[in-house]
């Protein structure tokens, strides 16, 4: 009996559901992680975490821009058939699809996404979060980044500002008053309360990369040289990206403040880690670390330096490259620290819904990673990449590329709830400015619309033999699913955007030049795609 009353005595050990963490840091390039060539010294947090998690080493992204990116990592499908194929796309264009967060949540999980920047990437019901954590979205979110002036704190920060404008609060566009420590550690509580509730999958999206950079204490003297100009170290600025467009900057300059921005995310992504750890939900948690996209700072272009970094400008290493990995609930125990193999962003959906014991997506790009996770294997695996609409005009890297849509505010409308989107005139030249491509992790197949109205198709690297055929074959299929305003394959050849013909008419061939490593572009001659 005493023994009973004894047991009878102690409180009841608390449930712990279930709990998925996926955190994506915005323009994290691998090779700031030591094992991939960095220091070790812009990222502890990340370093510590791979000590318990999977590394996988090739992981791209396809396409590197952050709103695009994230709808293919929602729906485990390329940008090309979900209808988001660049920043502030209208809602309207968005292809109503399933979704993993949805299948969680229809599995009766809770599902919450976070991020304190929803300038350029904001989540609506379509992506299947029930809760969304994030700033109110609208034009006054791009009047507050000129107000980067810590003064202002004073009569914003608080809860008289909060009401007046709730814009301020938790708010990096504002980046003179935000506070990112505190706002990481408010959101470390909030998954902690959700955890505590029931079965939880919680999304965070820290955005500290992004423009506008401003690092706080103590991280704007952590790596850019005291020599460089005072306001070069404190906040990040524009420069045209054009030929001589030098200012008063260096790339090492703004590689060194992009490292102060990822450090300063990394310790965002510590303070959420660290409190899982104190809860005791580390270990049993499945999280995911992974960013939507890498950045270029130019250095194949020392006639760029300085100016203002980019991502989806170009398919390659930089800006395709992307973080992923995966530590399973109590650690990867046997299995690999490092998958060389090569992965997608669109797999990370797949990979979280069977380690999670729950119905797959069907009909998808992605697949499942868990059995590299196990060290098995897979199928090698290619990726299909476009690139987005961003600053930089398209001919400053390719010269004969076709000029580029608008890079002006008329491309723009605002919608009456101050929504910012992008214009239907400007929605056509972005899709027909876009180069796209397949890389299967040995080459590159690139097509690149020129000046002329033709297609320019480049190879780089192993450009010969049977496996360079098929990845341009695969290509081609990738192609013809395509959605409305893209480029579509129809008996073999390529529309012409200039001559609208019905779907399922011979087209007559389009010029399209297929070009090899060292071969030069010549005299263009016409040639049906994949021919």
């Amino acid at each position: 009996v005493g023994g009973l009353l004894v047991l009878g005595g102690l409180p009841a050990r608390e449930t712990k559901h279930p709990l998925v963490v996926l955190i994506g840091i915005d323009a994290f390039r691998p090779d700031r992680l030591k094992s991939q060539g960095g220091t070790g010294e812009v990222a502890p947090h990340v370093e510590r975490f791979l000590e318990d998690a999977t590394l996988f080493t090739r992981a791209y992204t396809p396409i590197a821009q952050t709103e695009p990116a994230w709808r293919s990592l929602l729906t485990a499908k390329w940008p090309n058939t979900t209808g988001v194929r660049y920043a502030l796309t209208a809602e309207s264009r968005l292809k109503l699809q399933p979704t993993f967060p949805q299948s969680f949540a229809q599995a009766g999980w809770r599902t919450v996404f976070a991020t304190d920047c929803s300038r350029f990437h904001a989540e609506g019901p379509a992506s299947g979060f029930d809760t969304r954590l994030q700033p109110p979205r609208g034009a006054i979110n791009f009047a507050l980044e000129k107000l980067r002036y810590r003064a202002l704190g004073v009569f914003a920060d608080n809860a008289l500002g909060a009401a007046w404008v709730p814009e301020f609060i938790d708010n990096r566009a504002l980046a003179g008053i935000h506070d990112p420590m505190g706002y990481a550690a408010r959101l470390a509580s909030r998954l902690a309360d959700e955890a505590r509730q029931g079965p939880t999958l919680f999304a965070f999206h820290a955005t500290a990369a992004h423009f506008p950079g401003d690092p706080v204490y103590p991280f704007y003297r952590r790596f850019v040289p005291p020599s460089e100009p005072l306001e070069r170290r404190l906040r990040m600025h524009f420069a045209p990206v054009s030929p001589g467009a030098k200012g008063g900057w260096s790339r090492e300059g703004a590689e060194a403040l992009y490292d102060e921005l990822i450090a300063q995310a990394d310790a965002q992504v510590g303070t959420v880690l660290d409190a899982l750890r104190d809860s005791g939900r580390y270990d049993d948690a499945l999280i995911v670390l992974m960013s939507d996209h890498g950045e270029s700072f130019h250095a194949d272009r020392p006639d760029l330096a300085g100016a203002t970094p980019v991502h989806g400008a170009r398919l390659g290493e930089e800006e395709n490259r992307v973080l992923l990995a995966v530590k399973p609930p109590r650690g990867r125990g046997s299995g690999p620290a490092a998958v060389g193999a090569l992965v997608r962003l669109v797999d990370v959906g797949p990979t979280l819904l069977e380690l999670s014991g729950l119905p797959a997506l069907s009909g998808v790009d992605g697949v499942s990673l868990a059995p590299l996770l196990r060290g098995g294997t897979l199928e090698p695996l290619a990726l299909y990449a476009e690139t987005g609409f961003t600053h930089v005009l398209p001919e400053v890297f390719d010269a004969g590329h076709w000029p580029g849509a608008p890079r002006a505010f008329d491309a723009y409308r605002i919608r009456p709830d101050g929504v910012v989107e992008m214009g239907d005139a400007a929605h056509a030249a972005i899709l027909r400015e876009k180069d796209r491509g397949a890389f299967d992790g040995r080459r590159w197949w690139v097509d690149r619309p020129r000046a002329d109205g033709g297609v320019l198709r480049t190879c780089q690297g192993e450009c010969e033999g049977p496996d360079a055929l098929s990845l341009e074959a695969w290509l081609d299929g990738v192609l013809s699913r395509t959605g409305e305003g893209g480029w579509r394959k129809v008996a073999g050849h390529v529309d012409d955007p200039r001559h609208s013909q019905p779907p399922g008419t011979l087209r007559p061939p389009q010029q399209l030049l297929r070009l090899r490593p060292g071969e030069s572009a010549g005299p263009a001659h016409p040639q049906p795609r994949g021919g």
